[in-house]
């Protein structure tokens, strides 16, 4: 079995010194609703999604910033160089699997948001934050699902969350699918 912590998916100098990183384009990522969908019963990130965000990175050039609850997971994941610290049995095994599709397709964690406790509309203000303390960078783009109050944020993001009619039912489905790509890519092209 391969031995996921000695991927180099953030590299310690970046991990030190990201705050002082100048930044040319930016991915807030979700990972709930954005990397996998929510009809599947696992709740794990799915590869075709992962594989959707690389086209991304590689038309953009883009860093990626984790702004999802996972990024407290996933920092204790890395910083503890066994999975034995980490959470719960399904906690570890997805934690495990994202890292593992992060390796597979070369996609590197720049940083995370900023955490804050101020209630459901915090990832806007943990962005607004990150950004406030990165004034050069030049273009970003948020991938979510959630219908936060994200204000002037709204016009960089991407929400991944549609909804469909399922006869006369309306149905919600999760997941970067290959639209949000393009739009993705516009954002961060546009002003970048």
């Amino acid at each position: 079995m391969e031995n996921y912590f000695d991927f180099p998916i953030l590299d310690k100098a970046i991990r030190e010194n990201y705050k002082k990183q100048e930044y040319q384009k930016v991915i807030f990522l979700d990972v709930d609703g954005v990397l996998h969908d929510y009809s599947h019963e696992d709740n794990n990130v799915q590869e075709e999604y992962v594989a959707r965000l690389k086209q991304i990175v590689d038309a953009t050039g883009a860093d990626i910033i984790l702004s999802s609850s996972w990024r407290m997971g996933y920092k204790e994941f890395l910083d503890a160089n066994h999975l034995e610290d980490v959470i719960n049995e399904k906690e570890k095994a997805k934690l495990k699997l994202f890292h593992k599709y992060l390796y597979q397709y070369d996609l590197k964690l720049s940083g995370f948001t900023p955490y804050s406790m101020l209630g459901e509309n915090s990832r806007p203000l943990e962005i607004r934050a990150w950004l406030l303390d990165r004034p050069c960078t030049k273009s970003f783009v948020i991938l979510d699902d959630e219908e936060f109050n994200w204000q002037w944020l709204r016009y960089f993001l991407v929400q991944t969350k549609r909804v469909v009619m399922d006869g006369d039912q309306p149905k919600h489905i999760y997941g970067l699918d290959d639209s949000h790509v393009m739009q993705a890519i516009s954002i961060l092209n546009y002003f970048g």
